[in-house]
């Protein structure tokens, strides 16, 4: 990601305005089902609605995405529920959190194979969740598919793959009305190996919104 990903973004969230109704991911809502609140993060949050959602169940929301645009929208749709979300405007490709520190990490309608594996791992507290959708085989082959690049596809059986260090809870591929998608869900396990830093303080790079919750 860069400068060219973050106008891009921008550009697209220009005219979008908070959602009327909350309404999280289904995946989400039904992985979390008796899931007492943590500490959560989600990473390419777009406008807000799942962190939001997750923020009036009493998580304790940390929302990073590359579009300040995107996260002021977000922004109101968290005042409107009276709750407030910490929103991090930062490029994916060089955001650190800090290591063992999430019960939750969540991620919907993005990919990166390079990147996101070692950074939620590395997020991830021992036990703590990882739920992931996005989208999977057979999207190309939709009448309806918007994607450009088949890059951003899920292959057969890939997204268990990207996180070997995670115990499989939950893994299905399926078609929704408007997309085809993969979906997961992972546990950190008991020890964590292989993450340098310590927990003793939070680095990231990028800056949180003015009123987000910070």
């Amino acid at each position: 990601m860069g400068v060219e990903d973050r106008q891009r973004w921008d550009r697209k969230y220009d005219r979008a305005r908070p959602a009327g109704t909350l309404q999280a991911d289904s995946w989400l809502v039904d992985s979390l089902r008796d899931t007492p609140p943590g500490r959560s993060l989600e990473l390419a949050c777009g406008l807000g609605g799942n962190s939001v959602w997750l923020a009036t169940l009493g998580w304790q929301v940390d929302a990073v995405d590359i579009s300040a645009r995107g996260l002021a929208v977000a922004a109101e749709l968290a005042s409107r529920h009276n709750v407030t979300p910490r929103l991090i405007a930062a490029d994916l490709d060089h955001f650190v959190p800090l290591p063992g520190a999430y019960d939750l990490v969540i991620v919907f309608r993005f990919l990166d194979r390079n990147h996101l594996p070692g950074l939620i791992t590395r997020a991830l507290a021992p036990g703590g969740l990882l739920v992931y959708e996005t989208f999977g085989p057979g999207q190309c082959e939709r009448d309806d598919n918007h994607l450009k690049n088949p890059a951003f596809v899920l292959a057969p059986g890939e997204l268990p793959e990207l996180f070997p260090e995670l115990e499989t809870i939950r893994y299905e591929e399926t078609a929704l009305p408007d997309r085809s998608v993969g979906r997961f869900v992972g546990r950190q396990r008991a020890t964590i190996t292989g993450h340098a830093g310590s927990p003793g303080g939070e680095t990231n790079s990028g800056s949180s919104l003015p009123g987000s919750g910070e």
